[in-house]
């Protein structure tokens, strides 16, 4: 292990200076499109001075801290300074104990808020797991499903709605400490120096956000855990494992394959097609992060060499079973699915911005959208940075059965625009996208204000079951301080820029950015689909990954074997 004086800059090679280019234009752009109203009411060399200075300015923040973070966590040759060993041998009661530490830390928030923070999507959901409404995949119909057997498991023990309500709401506070545990081990096993490793304990168990979310009844919570387990998994296992299988012959005298490494492997292959299943059926997203990760995924794989055959027959049946489920299972369920709008948000707002902000459109083309929508009320419910306004105007007023009745007519409608209105095409995406990328938009994020006890035909109210009164004023008053804190400090347009400089750090040293592979695609399918610009959950994913994804960043010893 080198010494502090060891340690020092070293000068970038040339192909480093020129892999730094892109990133740094990405966070030039995002830096100006961040501030479009201000930009729009410059001339345009005053924005074209300021996206030079924009360029500048990011890549030498780039240069300078990818030298800096290289002359801490490596040698003068390159190596990873880390223990000695490389990481820790990991033990199950460590483990344990991790996750009980969250566990304990989650319960006051549990037993304060008891049985649960409801919001409207859970009420929903709860309506079809007791029969009061249809069955709809609007909100994943498998996270329903799991709801109701949970939620009336809970019901039949206490006899009521709030105690279904808590007998859900411990059971997900109960594995998301079990998973947030999971992922201070494996930092703990990597090798994470102490006083790191404290400070990502208290990032999964202490910030009031991780524990507010895991009381809430909703989808968000096991999708994360989903989400960020698929991408470790994606990195540590390799499905096809010909180093492992070279490793028992060696060790076996009787040239047999070892059996304890073989089931090892096997039970890599079950777990790693369990968790991409359950990515892809905790939200409608994720059948699109799943794919583009096996995209990443083979193509990385092949280009060592060899075609990686078992982890694409272990994609290959997680698409199947996701396809059965979606057509023969749902429709034998009589589970119906979600109208056609919901999944055009950035399209109809794109030709919405078109036809209200001066974009050229013809006749027939404004006939085409008031066959959809009322053009000449449709003004009044345009919101560019929330598609629900126009959504349930349209649901309400319009008729979404002319799209699906003519998806191919109205493609061709949006491309049209598209080219004759490129500008408001963009100003609607910026609009429509800019919490998930800018460093600062207008509006703050809800986090989770917006999760308490909402009326609900159940008659479920919190009963506090620790605490006095005047003990939850205090915390309420926290909580929103907190919030308030949070706002001030961070946004999730900060998570994405974290994630760049970690996806740079790896290019900048020719390291795998597999990892950073499905929350690239995570944050892809907001651009396209998001309905709200700045909502918290829909990204929660990615900032509960960032403690481990920039242990893979800037420890590269294990991203080394993924190139």
């Amino acid at each position: 292990m080198e010494t502090r004086t060891e340690r020092k800059f070293q000068m970038p090679k040339r192909r480093q200076l020129y892999i730094l280019i892109p990133f740094a234009l990405f966070y030039a752009a995002a830096g100006m499109l961040g501030q479009l109203e201000k930009a729009s009411k410059l001339g345009v060399v005053h924005n074209l001075g300021r996206g030079i200075l924009w360029f500048v300015c990011s890549y030498l923040a780039l240069l300078v801290l990818c030298m800096a973070v290289s002359a801490v966590t490596l040698g003068p040759g390159g190596d990873t300074n880390t223990l000695p060993s490389g990481g820790r041998q990991g033990k199950w009661y460590v483990y344990g104990l991790l996750s009980l530490a969250c566990l304990i830390c989650y319960l006051p928030y549990f037993l304060m808020y008891y049985p649960t923070w409801l919001n409207n999507d859970a009420v929903w959901q709860i309506e079809q797991a007791l029969g009061l409404a249809a069955k709809s995949n609007h909100h994943p119909y498998f996270h329903t499903i799991i709801l109701k057997y949970l939620f009336l498991a809970g019901y039949r023990l206490s006899g009521t709605y709030t105690g279904g309500a808590a007998f859900y709401t411990f059971f997900q506070v109960l594995i998301m400490a079990m998973f947030f545990g999971f992922l201070l081990y494996q930092l703990y096993k990597r090798g994470t120096r102490l006083v790191w490793l404290f400070a990502a304990f208290l990032f999964y168990a202490v910030l009031p956000i991780n524990a507010l979310l895991t009381i809430c009844m909703g989808k968000d919570e096991f999708f994360t855990a989903a989400l960020v387990l698929f991408a470790w998994a994606t990195v540590e296992w390799n499905l096809d494992g010909e180093e492992m299988y070279n490793m028992a012959a060696e060790q076996n005298t009787h040239g047999q394959e070892d059996i304890k490494v073989r089931r090892r492997h096997i039970f890599r292959w079950i777990m790693y097609f369990v968790i991409g299943l359950l990515l892809c059926l905790l939200r409608s997203n994720g059948i699109f992060i799943f794919l583009g990760t096996a995209f990443f995924l083979v193509a990385a794989r092949k280009r060592k060499g060899k075609f990686p055959v078992r982890t694409f027959l272990c994609m290959t049946a997680v698409i199947l079973c996701y396809l059965i489920y979606k057509g023969p299972v749902l429709h034998g369920l009589h589970v119906e699915p979600p109208d056609t709008i919901e999944g055009l948000t950035m399209p109809t707002q794109h030709v919405l911005c078109a036809y209200l902000k001066g974009g050229n459109l013809t006749e027939e083309e404004i006939a085409m959208i008031d066959q959809v929508v009322p053009v000449d009320e449709v003004g009044d419910y345009y919101n560019p940075w929330l598609f629900d306004i126009v959504k349930n105007y349209i649901r309400s007023e319009g008729n979404q059965q002319v799209i699906a009745d003519n998806k191919w007519e109205y493609l061709k409608l949006w491309f049209r625009v598209g080219l004759r209105s490129p500008l408001q095409y963009l100003v609607a995406e910026v609009r429509q996208t800019a919490g998930y990328w800018a460093y600062r938009v207008k509006d703050y994020e809800y986090v989770y204000g917006d999760y308490y006890m909402v009326d609900n035909p159940f008659g479920i109210t919190t009963e506090r079951k620790l605490f006095t009164y005047d003990g939850e004023l205090a915390m309420h008053d926290f909580l929103m301080w907190f919030r308030d804190l949070y706002n001030n400090v961070w946004s999730l347009g900060l998570n994405t820029w974290v994630m760049v400089f970690g996806i740079a750090y790896l290019v900048y040293h020719r390291r795998s950015i597999l990892v950073y592979a499905p929350f690239i695609m995570m944050l892809a399918t907001l651009l396209l689909a998001t309905p709200v610009y700045n909502e918290f959950r829909y990204a929660y994913g990615l900032f509960v990954a960032l403690p481990l994804l920039l242990s893979y960043s800037f420890r590269g010893d294990t991203d080394e074997k993924m190139v």
